[in-house]
């Protein structure tokens, strides 16, 4: 980790490497609260009380039960990385809103499984075009090297930062 000694001591060469890691931390920020994130998430999720709009909680489950139907709830709460409980309060809102259903398997009435409803399906589709359609949009700025450059520099920034949170288990699911 950084110190304030190792800034005094080398002023110079962690100015210039804080050029790049200030201005990833700008993009990070901006990306999570610029003027345009509202109007994305708007766009992607929909507005809050619209037929087709998804809780941005929500879509991680849906992705989850689209690629594999009929989790149980603890495999959920490990693949989103949360607390079981947390689980449970999602799936009683995704079922409130006909985007899921929870159900006793047959072996064991005391496992519960997690399935999408044809509301949940439907609207995750809708959610993953507009998805697409927004990530489309932004490499459109992008050559098409620049484009895989983009996705591979990303992939190792995360395989990095995951290796160096000790996360790195958890990002190869």
């Amino acid at each position: 980790m950084l110190t304030a000694d190792a800034v005094v001591a080398d002023g110079d060469a962690e100015r210039r490497r804080d050029s790049a890691t200030d201005r990833l931390g700008k993009a990070w920020r901006e990306m999570r609260r610029g003027s345009a994130t509202g109007v994305l998430v708007e766009q992607l999720f929909g507005r809050p009380g619209d037929p087709d709009a998804v809780e941005p909680g929500h879509l991680d489950v849906l992705d989850i039960l689209v690629a594999r139907d009929g989790q149980r709830m603890s495999d959920l709460a490990a693949a989103l990385r949360v607390d079981p409980s947390t689980v449970t309060r999602t799936m009683h809102r995704m079922e409130a809103a006909g985007l899921a259903r929870r159900m006793p398997t047959e072996q064991d009435g005391r496992v519960v499984t997690a399935h999408l409803t044809a509301k949940g399906r439907r609207l995750h589709g809708l959610v993953a075009a507009r998805r697409s359609d927004l990530i489309d949009i932004g490499l459109q700025a992008l050559a098409p090297d620049e484009r895989e450059q983009l996705v591979d520099l990303l992939e190792r920034f995360l395989g990095a930062l995951a290796l160096a949170t000790g996360a790195a288990d958890e990002l190869a699911r």
